[in-house]
């Protein structure tokens, strides 16, 4: 559903009621993981973040997750609602907030069996979950909580909503989703319990029923609580919970009148990619629209509907509101990506939106235990120095800036310039720009990354900087010689060598006259000129650029009909893919396809139409994989300016190190910043 941007999206900006809250507009941010927290509790980065997205138009945010309860913190650099240190930080995230005219819920959970009893140096313990079930990705045994450990949660919970309360918070949003210690309570794949706590649906929701009972004890009437519930956990062989069994659990919820809304989502830690879908999802737009409209009939007013998935534009969150699928619609993601997000639609401005394309980054970051960032937007978790409310001094005097290079970084570099003040011109070899994102976009599953060029072009549409494309070397040093200040950004190349770390006596895999070597670079060039250019039988050698290479074997499996193996010397292949959860989309592809993951191997040498290659634990044994073309992802190296002129005031991106693309789009910034 479209609109003229000069027209109000009359729904998605109409004021509602959540209980005791008053929301501006129907758009929120779902509690979501930041780990910008400090000594357990949250920081001013945190306070920063929250007061520029409520800034930017949102009607209500949720906290990323507090542990309610010791047994259930998970993160290194996560928080504890339950440590009254907290209280005088929610005291000041709630007034940040609510003088941008918005609504904060402290999101309260325990981490149960999704995490590490060994986590905390001074502090090891063993996990607490209802049943004796490790999980899939920590395989850490929890202990079976007694009667007592319950009654210390639920007591934990209570205590934490209280400090909640006292620093001014507007509520809180109980997390029992996500295969969490609540969640695991929840679902009749992980709850095997006996007792009062276990066996029928009724039983298994007690825990969160007297969670809640005991929270509206101990808070006033104007105190929101709700819950965060899944609605599938999308487990094997329909194992856990499915919608029936939501229903019933939504209905027992929804009688005992202890909840003012319900945060709906999917799956969980046995799913990650459906909690948090990554950008070669095949799920449809708002794909849980339909089951929270569903959910709405069941609730029959008797609490608010929040919906998350995949909801990363205005259009879509338009359709959820009026098509009465849900009362609030959660826009988390776009909301990293684009503080404005919200403000942006109020004002017809939607064209300016800086999108989101579900690269994942944010969400690889929290798998690596590190402050959360996104890949195309450089202020978020900097928000003190690169925010609205940032003091960007101006520059000395206006500058000629010459860019040499339209790639994510020289493009990033030419936008902070040009809002300094300074005349800035960016020069392209080649006919289009984008750089190394243009490769990314023209593989299966990864188009959404003609979004992230988008917006680094925006400014061009306006006016800010100027781009002049397809211009030789020779031309491009005439107008370096008459510039104030020289950038060179033009990127890095992949290796066609072979050399490798893991051969180190070596400079190259030794190849017979009549093989064909390849970099990854000219392989998908190639690819995306001819399906059919690498031959029949294509081997990839791919040492963590998992991305480029599921991508590539996939465009070959498929529309150049090759025979595709993948080796790696890594321990197991995807393990970056793992991290954004595409490897949950991207692996079933490939085997259906076809492709061959060949992992704990490493090539010996190559002659034409095979490779000889062997195990990295028994390197005297070589086996024969057949390959009319070996494509080489083992390493980048910076590329060289081809004119004769070698000072530049700059070098940035990957022509000054090959890094990950948030990196050089970050270094982009601050270096435009800084002339």
């Amino acid at each position: 559903m479209s609109r003229p941007l000069t027209e109000a999206p009359e729904m998605l900006f109409t004021p509602i009621d959540v209980g005791p809250m008053r929301l501006k507009n129907r758009v929120m941010m779902s509690g979501h993981a930041l780990l910008y927290g400090e000594h357990g509790t949250i920081s001013q980065r945190h306070i920063d973040y929250y007061r520029e997205r409520a800034a930017g138009g949102v009607a209500l945010l949720v906290t990323e997750q507090q542990a309610a309860h010791p047994s259930g913190a998970n993160y290194l650099q996560g928080c504890r609602a339950y440590d009254p240190r907290s209280v005088p930080w929610y005291e000041k995230l709630a007034t940040a907030v609510h003088a941008e005219g918005a609504r904060v819920l402290v999101q309260l959970f325990c981490g149960g069996a999704q995490g590490s009893g060994t986590l905390y140096t001074d502090d090891w313990r063993p996990l607490w979950a209802p049943s004796p079930i490790a999980s899939t990705q920590f395989h850490e045994q929890p202990k079976v909580m007694s009667l007592d450990d319950i009654e210390a949660v639920i007591e934990g919970f209570v205590q934490s909503a209280r400090h909640a309360e006292a620093g001014g918070c507007d509520g809180v949003e109980i997390h029992a989703a996500h295969s969490q210690l609540l969640g695991m309570f929840l679902s009749p794949a992980f709850n095997h319990r006996t007792d009062r706590y276990g066996g029928s649906t009724a039983d298994r929701l007690r825990i969160v029923v007297e969670i809640g009972e005991a929270i509206r004890r101990a808070t006033g009437p104007k105190f929101a609580v709700g819950l965060r519930l899944s609605i599938e956990e999308r487990l094997p062989n329909g194992a856990g919970i499915l919608e029936d069994e939501f229903h019933q659990q939504l209905e027992s919820f929804a009688g005992s009148g202890l909840f003012d809304f319900y945060d709906l989502s999917a799956g969980g830690y046995f799913a990650k990619h459906i909690s948090v879908t990554p950008m070669t999802s095949d799920e449809p737009f708002a794909f849980l629209a339909p089951a929270a409209a569903r959910a709405r009939k069941v609730l029959a007013g008797r609490g608010r509907v929040f919906v998350v998935g995949r909801i990363r534009d205005p259009a879509t969150a338009r359709r959820v509101i009026e098509s009465g699928a849900a009362d609030v619609v959660a826009i988390t993601r776009a909301q990293i990506a684009d503080p404005e997000f919200v403000r942006k639609i109020q004002e017809g401005r939607e064209q300016e939106i800086n999108r989101c394309v579900g690269a994942n980054v944010c969400i690889r970051r929290v798998a690596e235990n590190n402050h959360v960032v996104c890949a195309l937007n450089p202020a978020t978790g900097r928000e003190a120095e690169l925010g609205r409310f940032a003091v960007v001094a101006p520059p000395g005097r206006s500058k000629d800036v010459v860019v040499i290079g339209a790639g994510p970084a020289g493009l990033r570099l030419a936008a902070a310039a040009s809002r300094r003040g300074h005349r800035v011109r960016v020069i392209e070899r080649q006919s289009v720009p984008g750089g190394r994102l243009l490769q990314l976009a023209g593989l299966p599953g990864r188009s959404a990354w003609r979004g992230a060029i988008d917006n680094l072009l925006r400014p061009v549409d306006v006016g800010t900087f100027s781009l002049e494309l397809g211009v030789d070397a020779l031309k491009a040093e005439a107008s370096l010689v008459a510039a104030d200040y020289r950038v060179l950004a033009i990127g890095a190349a992949f290796d066609a060598s072979g050399y490798s770390a893991y051969r180190p006596e070596r400079s190259a895999i030794p190849a017979l006259a009549g093989s064909r070597i390849i970099g990854m670079d000219q392989a998908i060039d190639d690819v995306l000129t001819d399906p059919a250019a690498l031959g029949e039988r294509v081997l990839i050698v791919d040492d963590g650029y998992d991305e480029l290479a599921a991508g590539l074997a996939e465009w070959l499996a498929t529309r150049g009909s090759a025979q595709v193996t993948i080796l790696s010397p890594r321990a197991w292949w995807g393990e970056s893919l793992a991290r954004t959860y595409d490897i949950a989309y991207v692996m079933p592809r490939l085997r259906k396809a076809g492709v061959t993951v060949l992992t704990q191997h490493f090539v010996e040498r190559v002659e034409p139409g095979l490779a000889c290659v062997y195990e990295l634990w028994l390197p005297s044994a070589l086996r024969r994989v057949e390959a009319d073309t070996v494509v080489l992802s083992l390493g980048r190296v910076a590329r060289e300016f081809d004119g004769t002129l070698t000072t530049f005031d700059q070098r940035i991106g990957d022509c000054l190190a090959p890094r990950t693309i948030e990196a050089v789009i970050h270094e982009g910034e601050m270096t435009g910043r800084s002339i």
